[in-house]
């Protein structure tokens, strides 16, 4: 088992071949490769990365968290117009409910939720 010490450094920054960055707080860190896959685990703040071998292009020590992309993505079913509890203008602007809606992007919600809406 090697130990390494990054005491100048806050953050270990995984950069993915896809280009995207994953920071994590270098204090605590620990790395383990196990098969195909190395994974990091900070035990100060619970945060943790899995990530494939073939999928890691570079690890770097910084000062910043450099984290990018996309970490997930929520799918949820889309609000119609139908069903809209009230639609909005991007300026706020709350729209009568018999209002035709001309092409451009709306804001519509349904109970407590609220989504973007393009009328084409």
């Amino acid at each position: 088992m090697a130990t390494v010490h990054a005491e100048d450094y806050y953050y270990l920054t995984i950069v993915e071949t896809d280009g995207t960055k994953t920071s994590l707080t270098a204090v605590g860190l620990s790395l383990t490769f196990s098969s195909d896959k190395l994974t990091l685990t900070n035990a100060y703040t619970d945060e943790s990365k899995t990530i494939a071998l073939s999928d890691l292009a570079s690890m770097n020590f910084s000062n910043n968290d450099e984290t990018t992309g996309i970490r997930s993505i929520q799918t949820e079913e889309s609000i119609s117009i139908e069903d809209a509890d009230a639609v909005f203008t991007l300026q706020g602007q709350k729209l009568p409910a018999s209002a035709p809606l001309k092409k451009g992007v709306y804001l519509v919600r349904k109970g407590t939720k609220t989504q973007k809406l393009q009328v084409r």
